[in-house]
């Protein structure tokens, strides 16, 4: 019982700053509309997804948590931590020089607009400058995890967010300027939380501590992580990269990045639900009801999930209005996709533990190759000829594919027991909800907003009966026994 109770509490820690990064996160979005440009904010966008794809070069984190763990050994620890950053090191310097030299093609590639040309060739040298704060507070952020330190790594995580909304602020709304020194304060906020924990790193990171023959065993290991990191990657965007050549209105990119902004509940929801769900069910499989266990926590995160949903798409043209302007207002044609598309993506996770279980991870993999590829074929394919709007549909086929791939093969190879038939009800009833949303967005387009608020509410409702109906629960019963914990605290 007590390390279940540790292992909650280091999941609402990372849930908690999760959660607040993200806040920060969203805070820099009227920041970035109104003083940027959809423009510039469209090129902004595409620089911070070069930055993700390029930091995943220096993604080992499975092979680095299991050989630390290997021997019980402080020497030995040191070693794991110090190849681990020194290779981190060769690879940022090596991007550096590749973007040195290569600045002219990667902005053909993947910048949106042409009018600013040498800043952003700047801008993408800088981001190769921004890898090397990065990879310090990322050895250790993952120090700490690996020590069970939650409350430090979440704080790492916390500072950067913090410094980088400070900072980015005084560049834009004091000093009025330019993407560029956006560039550099995300940089400065970085450098600002390495100089912090400068003397944490001293302690296990030295030269000599270097080994090339364990950085070799943590390499091979990872690889297939680092092959799904990448392709997650591509999941997530594939939209921006096609889309940033092949949109008619290339600024569009900026409505993508919004979107992604406004379904962050989903997400944080997703994340948190997956940091505890693998531990969770690892500890209670040998158990007799371990099978139905598993079944409740399926059905009961496919309908939360919906729940949140319903409420994302709801909120999401006031959220938008709040946060940007009308200029804006096109991205809730594309928010109860990407909402939906994440439905998906957590069920994808749930029938993932099957395969954890079994130790057959390499199929997991595959799914996800599946995903990304399709979700590169159909932005490629139509995102030209029928906007942004495909980037939505193509997230949620490609999620739908790697669910259904998941399952097909749980059920012959990894003895997954999940049934759908109560899942299928509710994701029926949200698809037509999705359905009856397009019919009103162009009048919430032109500021009407009563019926498709109304339409919310009525589903909403209709969910939740459906799910108590579902499960044999009485709605009575559940809001007299609240009442009576209330009353005998």
């Amino acid at each position: 019982m007590a390390k279940l109770k540790g292992f909650i509490n280091e999941t609402l820690i990372y849930g908690f700053g999760n959660v607040f990064s993200r806040i920060f996160a969203m805070f820099l979005i009227p920041l970035y509309a109104k003083y940027l440009g959809k423009i510039d904010y469209s090129n902004l966008v595409m620089l911070q997804a070069v930055f993700s794809a390029l930091t995943f070069l220096t993604v080992l984190n499975a092979g680095v948590f299991f050989y630390y763990y290997e021997y019980d050994n402080l020497r030995y620890r040191k070693i794991v931590l110090t190849s681990w950053f020194y290779y981190q090191l060769v690879v940022s310097f090596s991007v550096l020089i590749i973007l040195l030299f290569s600045s002219q093609l990667l902005y053909k590639l993947f910048i949106v607009d042409d009018t600013n040309a040498d800043s952003l060739k700047l801008c993408l040298v800088l981001i190769g400058v921004q890898l090397f704060p990065y990879i310090f507070n990322n050895t250790n952020l993952n120090f700490f995890r690996i020590e069970r330190k939650a409350k430090s790594a979440v704080t790492i995580v916390l500072l950067e967010a913090c410094f980088t909304l400070v900072f980015v602020a005084l560049v834009l709304v004091v000093f009025k300027l330019g993407i560029v020194e956006v560039i550099i304060a995300q940089i400065a906020a970085r450098l600002l939380v390495s100089i912090i924990y400068a003397n944490k790193a001293k302690t296990y990171i030295y030269i000599k501590n270097f080994s090339k023959a364990l950085l070799k065993k943590i390499f091979i290991y990872a690889w297939p992580f680092i092959l799904s990191s990448i392709f997650s990657l591509i999941v997530t965007n594939a939209d921006k990269f096609v889309g940033a050549q092949v949109l008619p209105q290339k600024e569009d990119v900026a409505l993508l990045a919004l979107a992604m902004q406004l379904v962050l509940p989903i997400s944080v929801l997703s994340n948190m639900i997956r940091m505890a769900l693998g531990p969770y069910v690892m500890s209670i499989r040998k158990e007799e009801n371990a099978e139905n266990t598993y079944q409740q926590i399926f059905d009961l995160t496919i309908f939360a999930t919906s729940i949140v949903l319903v409420g994302i798409i709801t909120i999401s043209p006031f959220l938008t209005l709040i946060l940007t302007n009308h200029s804006f207002i096109n991205v809730i044609y594309v928010i109860p996709l990407i909402a939906f598309a994440n439905v998906f993506n957590l069920a994808s996770n749930q029938f993932s533990i099957s395969f954890n279980l079994c130790k057959k991870n390499i199929y997991i993999l595959y799914g996800i190759i599946i995903a990304g590829v399709l979700g590169l074929l159909i932005n490629f394919l139509f995102m030209g000829k029928y906007g942004f709007i495909v980037s939505g549909i193509s997230q949620i086929f490609s999620y739908l594919a790697m669910a259904i791939f998941l399952f097909i093969l749980g059920k012959k190879i990894a003895n997954l027991k999940i049934k759908l038939s109560k899942s299928v009800v509710i994701l029926a009833v949200l698809s037509l909800y999705i359905l009856l949303i397009y019919f009103l967005i162009p009048y919430v387009v032109n500021g009407n907003y009563f019926i498709f608020v109304g339409l919310s509410i009525l589903f909403g409702i209709s969910l939740f009966v459906i799910y108590l109906k579902q499960h044999k629960l009485n709605l009575k019963y559940i809001v007299k026994s609240i009442v009576k914990r209330k009353e005998k605290k």
